[in-house]
């Protein structure tokens, strides 16, 4: 049996046409609804990387905390006979104690848009990015240890000192050279039952950084006023006028295109092969992305739609019919079970938390998040509302009567509250979140501050 595991870091449902968007941001997702399953309502377990690919590569909640600990999908599946490798960039491997153990990793790291983002850098604002650092690490375990007064006292005299907070320009390489690689794979490889994943960054920040020709912006692409956006909407992000937002949009849905164009290439390859009949194709994200929707940019916020809402579509090469829509909630966590039954192994096996997708009707979505530098978020989705315990206080949506999360009906709803809250598993909700471990070499550092996670802001 053959899989491909197709992931694009950040990529918001809402935000493709075959979720109702309004732009045709990523037409080659036609080719899978047209012969496969898509699942309306599916969220991640995560608002960001470092909990939501650890959550789907091992069905777990909290497998970041130690991925020693729990089986993971690929070494589960090659211990029954499946060859298992990873291709792409920056794809989350290294972000936690432990590892996917694939039996083959290709990480393509990142090109020359981060060196040239970070080469004119002045010395003071490096000096000052490495002093966040340490700064915000003290304010974290001073917090998480109560002493919130000496936390106050110690706030002020930094901040007379760095008035501005410090920001690293991210990266990573282009979805046309992951594609180039994957294609690379196929030709070198003739294993008829592998579980492949690959791993596309091209709806992260920094936008607009790879195409030429932008779908849906006019002209060139001015990248020193982009990476001035970034860093403006990653530190100030009040400070965004609406043109500025709306220039982020377009730059995102027009990276959203440009990584459609380099799938197609790569199931028109398929096809040419003769493998996508035969071959189980699931598409889908680790997390979304925001605009502004609740005061902040990229991934940052709580476990609010914008960034739990992801794609997914499946393919099952022995489904042809497909064509199918499941309106029930899916979670991420329901993948590694799918993927291993896919190829003949007995989820229940190895206690997952994640269900099959084709089985069982809609899923209770425990999602974790942790906005910036405060306590950790926990939210569960469920018939029509969603429960936010954001540690100093509860937040419940009517999601029927408002989908954008505007109005907190907590205390008009306490029965509901309660009911939602008491379905969250205590080790969820008891869980110490711990601090991106830290980097083994300046190399590893780059990969992590690549993804944002050395990269946390001191909230005022």
């Amino acid at each position: 049996m053959k899989t491909l595991l197709l992931t694009v870091d950040a990529l918001r449902a809402d935000h493709l046409g075959q979720y109702g968007y309004e732009r045709d941001t990523m037409p080659v997702l036609d080719d899978l609804t047209g012969v496969g399953t898509r699942f309306e309502s599916a969220f991640s377990n995560g608002t960001y990387t470092r909990i939501s690919v650890p959550s789907f590569q091992t069905s777990r909640y909290l497998a970041y905390e130690n991925l020693d600990a729990v089986p993971k999908l690929a070494p589960t599946l090659e211990s029954g006979g499946t060859e298992t490798a990873v291709i792409g960039t920056q794809t989350g491997i290294g972000l936690v104690h432990g590892g996917f153990e694939y039996g083959e990793t290709i990480d393509l790291g990142r090109d020359e848009n981060f060196d040239e983002a970070n080469a004119d850098r002045p010395l003071t604002e490096l000096i000052g990015y490495r002093v966040n650092k340490v700064a915000t690490w003290i304010s974290q375990q001073l917090q998480r240890r109560g002493a919130d007064r000496l936390y106050d006292v110690l706030k002020r005299p930094y901040r007379t000192l760095y008035p501005e907070t410090p920001f690293e320009h991210s990266g990573y390489t282009s979805a046309e050279v992951v594609t180039d690689r994957v294609i690379d794979w196929f030709e070198e490889t003739d294993c008829e039952d592998f579980f492949l994943w690959v791993h596309y960054m091209e709806a992260h920040r920094p936008y607009g950084v790879h195409d030429d020709d932008p779908a849906y912006h006019d002209g060139a692409v001015d990248q020193e006023r982009v990476r001035e956006l970034m860093k403006t909407a990653g530190t100030d992000p009040d400070a965004v006028s609406e043109s500025e937002r709306q220039l982020m949009v377009d730059l995102y849905d027009s990276d959203v295109r440009y990584c459609s164009r380099h799938i197609a290439r790569l199931f028109d390859y398929l096809r040419d092969r003769g493998l996508w009949d035969e071959t189980n194709l699931l598409f889908s994200s680790d997390h979304g992305e925001e605009f502004y929707e609740h005061g902040n940019y990229f991934h940052r916020n709580y476990p609010y739609d914008e960034l739990i809402h992801v794609p997914l579509i499946a393919k099952r090469a022995d489904d042809p019919a497909g064509g199918a829509t499941v309106t029930e909630q899916r979670q991420l966590l329901d993948l590694a079970p799918t993927i291993c039954q896919f190829h003949g192994l007995d989820p229940d096996a190895y206690d997952f938390q994640g269900t099959p997708l084709f089985e069982g009707d809609g899923r209770e979505v425990v999602t974790l998040g942790q906005p910036n530098d405060r306590d950790p978020a926990v939210a569960v989705r469920h018939d029509g509302w969603k429960y936010i315990d954001t540690g100093d206080d509860e937040r419940l949506y009517d999601l029927t009567a408002d989908p954008a999360e505007t109005e907190n009906v907590v205390d008009d709803n306490p029965d509901v509250a309660a009911r939602l809250a008491r379905s969250i598993p205590d080790s969820v909700l008891d869980r110490d979140v711990e601090d991106p471990r830290e980097p083994e070499d300046e190399v590893d550092r780059e990969q992590l501050e690549a993804l944002g996670y050395m990269e946390l802001r001191e909230e005022e």
